[in-house]
Formats: C-alpha cells, structure tokens, sequence
C-alpha cells in the first residue's frame, strides 16, 4: 500500500538577462519544474505466522515512512492524483542556450532525492493488535539536506541542438553547467521558503506512518483439485 498527504507541482522560470558566458555561448533562460510528494508512506506485507495455532498469529508489515520525495523533470499530469501511485519523470528542458547566432541549443536534465528511512521499519502485530485494531507507527530517523539544494547539487545535464542529443560535448556541457547550477543556487533559498510556508499553511504532518491490521487467519494447508 502506499499513500501521501500532498503532491505539490512548482515551476519556476527565471530570466537569465541574455548572459553571456563564453565560448560564443548565451545564456537565455533558465527553468525549474519541480515535483513534491510530501508526507509518503508505503506499507508491505511480508510475514504471517501461526507457530501455535490460530491464537499465536502475527503479521509483520514492513513500513517506510517519508517526509518528501523530490523530482526535477517533465511527468505526465495524469497521474498527478492518484496518490496511491509513484509518478514517472522524464528529462526536462533546464535551460535555453544561444550558441554563436544559432538560438536552438537546449540544456536538458533531470534530478531526484527521497528524504526517507533508508531501509523500511519492521512493525509487528499480534493476535490481540489485531482485534483491538491496534495502530502502530514507523518514524522517519534519516534526514538529508533541503530540497532544492539536493536535486540542484545532483542534477545532469545534456545538450540538444536541433532536437537531437549532442554527443561528446564534454567541454560545452563544462562551460554551460557552472552558470546553469549558479543560477539555479540563487533561488534555492527562497524556493525552500515558499514549499515551507506553503506546507505550513497546510498543516502537514512529516515524518511518520500510522499501520493498523484489520485480520488476518491461519489455518491448515490443503490440496485442491
């Protein structure tokens, strides 16, 4: 099972004044769409047992709590709502780029971070948890850094010219990078600001996941025809 309590989708577009960075290259402008799943938890049966019988049942559910799941790139918005499963992201379009006098050369990329426990928690839940309807809850314990500064510290870039992928371009995508990554940095700040007070105003509870086992039975195993 899985869940979360919020998608957010933010772009953000920022000018780049026509700066020139060398080389006969210019850059034009820079954007940043940027998916939040905020809030997540997935949930896995792995184990039912019954060492001694039907009143020694345990079930054992492996649990993996999330505070954000970040991604940098284009997804498909049809399955924006449908919180139950993970979305899909392809490469986006990160910069546009004046090459000499050819205004066709794009920047493409894309980056994620999961901000989760790295390994799920184990929870347990025995005959009486079972028919108390007992809730259990999973924590998040490992943190990373913040949003934005982690997909923009482990985002790659390409170049398209024309449509079509540049290949052995290491010089090139050296040169464009540093600005495209300077530029982006500069608005880490207040992007961070604006999904903090946004979550804020919201509500949202991070970092944990409430699990609850409504039945579950044991009996003997049988051969059918």
């Amino acid at each position: 099972m899985r869940t979360a309590q919020t998608r957010i989708k933010l772009v953000v577009k920022i000018g780049a004044g026509n700066s020139n960075v060398g080389g006969g290259i210019t850059l034009v402008s820079v954007s940043l769409p940027l998916h939040v799943e905020v809030a997540y938890a997935e949930a896995k049966l792995t184990d039912i047992s019954c060492p001694t019988g039907p009143s020694s049942i345990k079930v054992t559910i492996a649990t993996r709590p999330g505070i954000v799941e970040g991604h940098l790139g284009d997804s498909s918005s049809a399955g924006f709502a449908d919180v139950t499963n993970k979305e899909t992201f392809s490469n986006t379009e990160i910069a546009s780029v004046k090459l000499l006098i050819i205004p066709v050369l794009s920047v493409v990329g894309s980056a994620a971070f999961d901000m989760a426990n790295n390994t799920p928690t184990t929870l347990t839940f025995n005959k009486a948890d079972i028919d108390a309807k007992t809730i259990r809850t999973a924590y998040t314990q490992n943190f990373t850094q913040s949003l934005t500064t982690s997909l923009v510290s482990d985002l790659s870039l390409t170049a398209n010219l024309l449509g079509l992928p540049l290949l052995n371009l290491n010089t090139l995508i050296a040169t464009v990078s540093p600005p495209v990554v300077a530029l982006l940095n500069s608005v880490t700040a207040p992007v961070d600001t604006l999904l903090t007070n946004l979550l804020g105003a919201l509500g949202v509870r991070l970092g944990e996941a409430d699990v609850r086992v409504t039945g579950a039975t044991c009996g003997r195993a049988v051969l059918v025809q």
